[in-house]
């Protein structure tokens, strides 16, 4: 337990501790990750998973069917091309264009990362039974509702 999660104020610190809940999944998922062998951060894994099930796309494509900045899945691709997972290829019909494809690495991780995503959204079905909630309703739910009227309206 922290300051805030017993604070009187403590619903306004829901962030602090979504926050806190997404570290501790995203360390589990790294631990998860580097003991099927697969060494990529956790972060990158829906990069890797989305490439791996629609093949040749662009850092723009990626961006906008993932939901993230542009910034920010650049930076994720750099990672997983210095690592040898993804390359970046012209596009066929504009030079100019990269695409990005898995490369042998890739697609061995892609096809292991079908194996561990499966147990662990077994596991996660379990936490949710445990504490009686899925958290990823809520979650979507939540942003639903923040995207229609902010907190400070």
């Amino acid at each position: 337990m922290t300051y805030v999660d017993t604070h009187r104020f403590t619903g306004a610190f829901v962030a602090n501790k979504l926050d806190r809940l997404a570290g501790m999944i995203v360390e589990q998922g790294n631990e998860l990750l580097h003991d099927a062998g697969i060494a990529i951060p956790s972060r990158a894994v829906s990069l890797l998973l989305l490439v791996g099930e629609h093949g040749k796309l662009s850092a723009a494509d990626i961006a906008v069917t993932l939901g993230q900045p542009h910034q920010l899945l650049t930076q994720r691709i750099d990672a997983l091309v210095d690592l040898g997972v993804v390359e970046r290829r012209g596009a066929p019909a504009d030079g100019r264009r990269r695409i990005l494809a898995l490369t042998a690495k890739g697609d061995a991780y892609y096809a292991k990362l079908q194996i561990i995503l499966s147990e662990a959204a077994t596991a996660i079905d379990g936490l949710f039974e445990e504490i009686e909630c899925n958290l990823s309703i809520f979650a979507m739910k939540a942003m639903h509702a923040l995207g229609r009227a902010s907190i400070l309206d």
